[in-house]
C-alpha cells in the first residue's frame, strides 16, 4: 500500500471524529437551552419556573463533562432579584430601582464611603405609601422696633419735664427697642405620599408659631408717655400720674404671631444608595400678625385750669399690622444617608409671589366729670384723627426657606429628628412702623399746626429662625 492511500483514510478518520464531536457539542447545548428535553429526569427542584443556568464545558480530549443534576440542584436555581428601599425623613428612597432616574448605580460609582454605604444593607424595608412628620419648633421672630412708649423722671421733677427725652434722668420704661424676639413654641405637621416606584409625591405642610404677647403695667407716681411736639420743635411728654395733681396707670400689650401652608409637588431629579435630590414646586401662604395696644387711665387730684378736681380720663391707642403672602415656590431636597440608621438632610425653598398688607389704626379718649356726665372723642396720644383709619398695600415679596436636619430610625415605621430653619420675609409690614410720636395737639384737642400723627407705608424684611424636634410616622 502507498503512502498516499494511507494518509487519506487517517485524514478522513479524523474529520468525521470532529464532526461527530462538533454535533455532540451542539446538541448538549440546544437541549440545555431547551430546558434540558433530551436529558430527562426526576429533580423536584428543576420542577418550578425559575430561570437556570447551564454550562457544559468540553475536555481537551473532546469528551463532554456530565454533571450530577441531583447533586447540584440547589445551586442552578436563580434566585428572584429584589429593589428595596430605604426611609428618610418620612418618605422613602430606593437604592437601585428600575425605570428611576439615577446618579449611578453602585456606591462605588457614587462616590460615597464605605461606612455609609456598606451598613445601608441591612436597613432595607418596604417603601412606605405614606408618612406624617410632626414637630416641635422653639423659634424666635425678628423683634418689634418700638419707639420709647412710658418714661418716668426722679422725685421732685417739674411736671413740663417729667418723662422728657434727652432731660437729665428720665428714663425709659418701655420701648425704645425691640420687643417680641424671645424663644417661643410652634408646631409643624408634613404630610408626604408617594405616587410611584421613583420617589416622586405630594407633601403639605402647616407650620404655626404661637401667638406671643409682652405685656407692660405701671402705676408709679411719676409716669409718663414721651412724644415729639411738633407745635414747639422739642421733646414733650403726656403726664400719667404725678404727685402734684394726677394719678394714674398704663399698660401696654404688644402680640404677634406667624403661621404657613405649603402645597408641594416632589420630583426625584437623582439618587443613588446614599444620596438624593428632590426638587420641590408648588404654592405658599403665609401670614405674620402683630399688634400694638396702650391703655392709659388717670383721675386729677387737683384742679387744673378748667380740668376740675376728680376728673377722670381715659384714653386709648391701638395699632394692627397684617400681612398675607400668596405664591409660587420652588425649592431643592437633599438628602444623605450617613450611617445606616440615620441620615443628613438639607432644604432650600424659595416663595416668590404677592404680600398684601393691611394696616388698622384706631384710639379713643373719655372725659368723665363729677356730676356732669362723660364725653367721648375719637383719637387718643399716637392715634388720632390725623392719623386714624384701615389702609392695605400690595407690594411683590419673597420668602426664602433654608433648613437643616438629622433624622435617626427608632424601627420600620418611626424616625426621630433634629433641626434647624430660618425663614426670611422681604417687604412685610411691622407694628413698628405704624407709630408716629410727632404730635401736634393733646387729646382731646382739635386737630391743628402740623397735623400729625401721620401715617405712610412702610414696609421691611422679617426674620424667623429655631429649632425643630419631630419624628416621623411612616405607613
Amino acid at each position: 500500500m502507498s503512502f498516499f492511500p494511507r494518509l487519506r483514510s487517517r485524514w478522513t478518520a479524523t474529520t468525521l471524529g470532529c464532526l461527530l464531536v462538533t454535533c455532540g457539542v451542539i446538541v448538549e447545548t440546544t437541549a440545555a437551552a431547551d430546558g434540558r428535553a433530551r436529558q430527562p429526569h426526576n429533580d423536584p427542584a428543576d420542577s418550578d419556573d425559575s430561570p437556570r443556568m447551564t454550562w457544559r464545558p468540553v475536555a481537551a480530549k473532546r469528551t463532554s463533562v456530565k454533571q450530577n443534576h441531583a447533586k447540584n440542584a440547589s445551586h442552578r436555581a436563580v434566585a428572584p432579584v429584589s429593589h428595596e428601599t430605604i426611609v428618610g425623613e418620612g418618605f422613602a428612597s430606593e437604592m437601585v430601582s428600575p425605570g428611576c432616574t439615577t446618579c449611578s448605580g453602585h456606591c462605588d460609582a457614587s462616590g460615597c464611603d464605605s461606612i455609609g454605604c456598606d451598613s445601608m444593607i441591612g436597613a432595607r424595608r418596604r417603601r412606605p405609601l405614606f408618612s406624617v412628620h410632626s414637630e416641635y419648633l422653639l423659634w424666635s421672630l425678628d423683634a418689634i422696633d418700638l419707639p420709647a412708649l412710658v418714661s418716668t423722671s426722679p422725685a421732685g421733677t417739674a411736671p413740663e419735664d417729667t418723662g422728657r427725652l434727652n432731660q437729665a434722668g428720665t428714663s425709659i420704661l418701655f420701648g425704645g427697642r425691640g420687643v417680641g424676639d424671645e424663644m417661643r413654641s410652634g408646631a409643624r405637621v408634613t404630610l408626604s405620599w408617594g405616587v410611584n416606584d421613583c420617589g416622586d409625591g405630594f407633601e403639605l405642610v402647616a407650620m404655626g408659631v404661637f401667638e406671643d404677647t409682652e405685656t407692660f403695667r405701671d402705676s408709679r407716681a411719676l409716669l409718663a408717655r414721651p412724644v415729639f411736639d411738633t407745635g414747639s420743635g422739642s421733646e414733650s411728654a403726656m403726664l400719667v400720674a404725678h404727685p402734684d395733681f394726677l394719678t394714674g396707670s398704663l399698660s401696654v400689650r404688644v402680640d404677634s404671631e406667624l403661621f404657613a401652608f405649603d402645597v408641594m409637588r416632589r420630583q426625584r431629579l437623582c439618587t443613588s444608595a446614599c444620596d438624593q435630590l428632590d426638587l420641590l414646586i408648588g404654592y405658599r401662604h403665609g401670614g405674620l400678625d402683630e399688634s400694638l395696644r396702650v391703655d392709659q387711665s388717670g383721675t386729677f387730684t387737683a384742679a387744673q385750669g378748667q380740668i376740675v378736681a376728680g376728673t377722670t380720663q381715659s384714653l386709648f391707642d391701638d395699632f394692627r399690622a397684617e400681612n398675607r403672602f400668596n405664591g409660587a415656590q420652588i425649592g431643592l431636597h437633599y438628602l444623605r444617608r450617613c450611617r445606616s440608621a440615620s441620615t443628613f438632610n438639607v432644604m432650600a425653598k424659595l416663595g416668590m409671589g404677592v404680600n398684601q398688607a393691611d394696616a388698622r389704626i384706631a384710639g379713643e379718649t373719655t372725659n368723665t366729670v363729677p356730676g356732669g356726665g362723660a364725653s367721648s372723642f375719637t383719637g387718643g396720644l399716637l392715634a388720632q384723627s390725623t392719623n386714624i383709619g384701615n389702609y392695605d398695600e400690595s407690594e411683590f415679596s419673597v420668602i426664602p426657606e433654608l433648613g437643616v436636619m438629622f433624622t435617626t430610625r427608632l424601627d420600620n415605621y418611626i424616625d426621630l429628628s433634629i433641626g434647624y430653619n430660618v425663614l426670611i420675609w422681604s417687604n412685610a409690614l411691622r407694628v413698628g412702623d405704624l407709630i408716629d410720636r410727632n404730635v401736634s395737639q393733646f387729646p382731646p384737642e382739635v386737630p391743628s399746626g402740623t397735623f400729625d400723627p401721620s401715617f405712610e407705608f412702610e414696609t421691611d424684611t422679617f426674620i424667623a429662625h429655631g429649632l425643630t424636634f419631630g419624628a416621623v410616622v411612616s405607613f
